[in-house]
């Protein structure tokens, strides 16, 4: 009995976890060799990532993009986007440090740079494409190879760390007069 209440306990406990970051829509628009992708997303980070964040540990937010052709299965383009996340205490300000490291803003809380998060825009060069069925495959998810050596233990197996989007998918159609 006492078995069968862990188990209950712990698959709620991962769902969730499921439901941190989650995908909610994507539109994309192809012309001239050009990919531009608006994302937009929830984002809800566990008691224990606010916490560390609280402690001074930076956390970065990894957004996965794959181009690939629906028939071949081959993959166009694939992307990588990091965004860090860290408390600045004497301030007490959010920072958010763009991917590149070239932009940096700040927010009086967290629910405001989670909601600047929450929409995302970017621009994919893939030059010439054959007219056909795509998809954009996307995912976010906190990098843990990014957490500090002596957290990242505890956060592998700990299912409050547990931020992973799932892999969402979105049709594009390029059409010959694209």
């Amino acid at each position: 009995m006492l078995v069968a209440g862990l188990l209950l306990a712990s698959g709620c406990d991962q769902q969730s976890a499921a439901e941190r970051f989650e995908i909610q829509n994507m539109d994309l628009n192809w012309s001239n060799g050009r990919l531009d992708a608006r994302l937009q997303q929830s984002l809800v980070l566990s008691n224990e990532a606010r916490d560390a964040l609280d402690n001074g540990v930076p956390l970065t937010l990894q957004v996965e993009l794959i181009l690939r052709n629906t028939t071949s299965q081959n993959r166009i383009s694939e992307q990588l986007e990091d965004y860090e996340i860290r408390y600045l205490p004497l301030s007490k300000l959010f920072q958010l440090t763009l991917p590149g490291g070239d932009e940096i803003r700040t927010f009086p809380r967290l629910r405001h740079l989670l909601a600047d998060l929450a929409n995302l825009r970017f621009t994919i060069r893939t030059g010439a494409l054959p007219e056909g069925h795509y998809e954009m495959l996307a995912r976010t998810r906190i990098d843990q190879r990014k957490i500090p050596l002596s957290m990242r233990l505890p956060a592998l197996f700990d299912a409050e760390w547990t931020h992973d989007s799932h892999w969402s998918s979105w049709p594009l159609e390029i059409s010959p007069t694209a």
